[in-house]
């Protein structure tokens, strides 16, 4: 895999039945170091906030970094509840992240995928089911 990539982040939220795609490309950079996949990419919203966000892929888990006005870092561990706290301008919220699956595929030498299933709580009461797919392209 080459070091400049093109980051396709998909996302679906389901609460009380109803869940909404959400769709971001962006290029970013990737490398590995000591066994482990980064994945770096940054994120622009409709108000032209920048986010800047880290992917980091092992083989026992998934560590997600979001640094902006809103930042968190969430752990996906595969059949473990982990706890992180969502910062927002407003203040922090505590959230319990309890992951039911992840898939990491090496697709070929110039592709990989992450599909990560987990599910979201707040104050120990259930919000929403969530699913994120990643998938990863070398720039040509």
């Amino acid at each position: 895999m080459t070091k400049d990539v093109l980051v396709q982040v998909s996302g679906i939220q389901t609460a009380e039945e109803e869940g909404e795609e959400i769709v971001l490309i962006a290029p970013g950079t990737y490398y590995l170091k000591n066994g482990k996949h980064y994945f770096l990419y940054e994120e622009i919203d409709d108000e032209g906030t920048v986010s800047k966000n880290v992917i980091k892929v092992t083989p026992d888990l998934v560590d997600l970094i979001r640094k902006g006005v809103t930042s968190s870092h969430m752990i996906f561990e595969e059949g473990k509840e982990n706890l992180t706290y969502y910062d927002t301008p407003f203040g922090s919220m505590l959230m319990s992240i309890t992951t039911s699956r992840i898939l990491f595929r090496e697709v070929s030498n110039s592709r990989m995928e992450l599909e990560v299933d987990y599910a979201l709580s707040m104050d120990g009461k259930h919000m929403s089911d969530c699913s994120i797919k990643v998938e990863v392209t070398a720039r040509q």
